[in-house]
């Protein structure tokens, strides 16, 4: 397996909550200049969540397939729990080839009970890092340490999406819009009948 030790000294340390240091593509751009290709297609490849039904291909890499198997996990059981609510059967939502275990329920759990839904993705991200915390291998210098690296970057990515601002302002923006969109139909038809609105 291939080292990157001179890569994995200089990428700065990351922690849960922090702004993440640089954004997925320009670590990508930075592993461009030491990995060979084969493994830099395999962290292009990483997605924090499986966008397929089917599972995803083994990568060549236990940590990677690890966490899509915990993820799937996670997802089956959040996918349960939001059924039940709707008086559905969850069956019809789960995905195959999915880790069974306690830790996605108690993950999905505490994240479905959340007192908010910000608090409730708050939740999903912290159980994300540290399932990937508990993969990791600790200062190997390969692929493995640079996988982990990346999840964590990406959770980091998507806690920086959740900043309370841009959130309300594109609410408001869209309430606006509706708003504006109702009032003109509104108008459009008032003077069609000619009822004084």
């Amino acid at each position: 397996m291939s080292r990157y030790y001179f890569l994995a000294a200089t990428l700065p340390s990351l922690q849960f909550g922090m702004p993440a240091p640089f954004s997925r593509q320009a670590f990508l751009e930075l592993c461009a200049r030491s990995l060979s290709h084969a493994d830099l297609a395999v962290l292009e490849s990483i997605a924090l969540l499986s966008q397929s039904d089917a599972a995803p291909p083994s990568l060549g890499s236990a940590l990677l397939d690890s966490y899509y198997l915990w993820e799937r996990g996670l997802r089956n059981e959040l996918a349960k729990f939001r059924a039940r609510k709707l008086g559905l059967s969850p069956e019809s939502y789960l995905r195959e080839d999915a880790d069974v275990g306690s830790s996605p329920a108690r993950s999905a759990h505490a994240a479905f009970h959340a007192s908010t839904p910000l608090e409730g993705e708050l939740v999903l991200e912290r159980e994300r890092w540290a399932f990937v915390d508990g993969l990791a291998p600790i200062q190997k210098f390969d692929m493995e340490s640079l996988a982990a690296y990346l999840l964590k970057l990406l959770i980091l990515e998507r806690l920086g999406g959740f900043a309370a601002g841009p959130g309300e302002a594109g609410y408001r923006k869209v309430y606006a819009d509706i708003m504006e969109s109702r009032h003109s139909g509104s108008a459009r038809s008032s003077s069609k009948t000619g009822v004084p609105r």
